[in-house]
């Protein structure tokens, strides 16, 4: 995961078993890789229509799916693994526009960069990608993007929580006690 704050590339080494509200998540390792300058600022010039254009992009989407690639293989090294005892990658890739609503011939969309096929292929695994995309064509926001493994990770029997997340743009999600997943929310902040 990299965020729109642009401190690096999170990656989480976890152990997932089960299904649906069955799912339990034992996280291994997780570590924090910068960017390579080169690299942080061609994402900052993708930012901006007057440093961007589709050549940049194009190229950016490439280099982040490998520069992701490295990380993964980095932990999955650190941890004494072998890239074949991966299951899959879950990739979220790097925010470069989130279009939050409908408007003057817009439409909701998101574009995320750090090509999943490029992933795929450094790792020899199967790469699951585009969640937010995903969300707005389910017709949601595509944001926030983890109200669902909050509620899977913290719901409570007895206990209301709120978890907020502090990056680029900040979210929150609520989870009040013995809820059901239809009694959660969230929100960007």
């Amino acid at each position: 995961m990299s965020g729109t704050s642009l401190d690096g590339i999170d990656v989480a080494l976890c152990k997932i078993r089960g299904s649906g509200l069955d799912t339990d998540v034992k996280l291994i390792d997780c570590q924090t890789y910068p960017y390579p300058t080169n690299l942080l600022c061609d994402i900052k010039k993708s930012l901006y229509l007057s440093t961007s254009n589709a050549q940049l992009l194009c190229s950016l989407n490439f280099k982040l799916g490998i520069e992701y690639a490295n990380a993964v293989k980095k932990l999955v090294a650190a941890n004494n693994l072998n890239l074949k005892d991966i299951a899959f990658i879950a990739s979220h890739g790097q925010t470069i526009y989130h279009q939050a609503n409908n408007e003057q011939g817009f439409i909701k969309s998101s574009l995320q960069l750090g090509d999943a096929a490029t992933i795929a292929y450094e790792c020899q695994t199967t790469v699951v990608s585009n969640f937010r995309a995903g969300d707005i064509a389910a017709g949601g926001d595509g944001a926030p993007l983890v109200p669902y493994v909050d509620y899977l990770l913290y719901r409570d029997k007895d206990k209301s929580r709120a978890l907020h997340n502090i990056g680029g743009i900040a979210n929150t999600t609520i989870i009040p006690k013995n809820a059901n997943i239809d009694d959660i929310y969230a929100f960007d902040t």
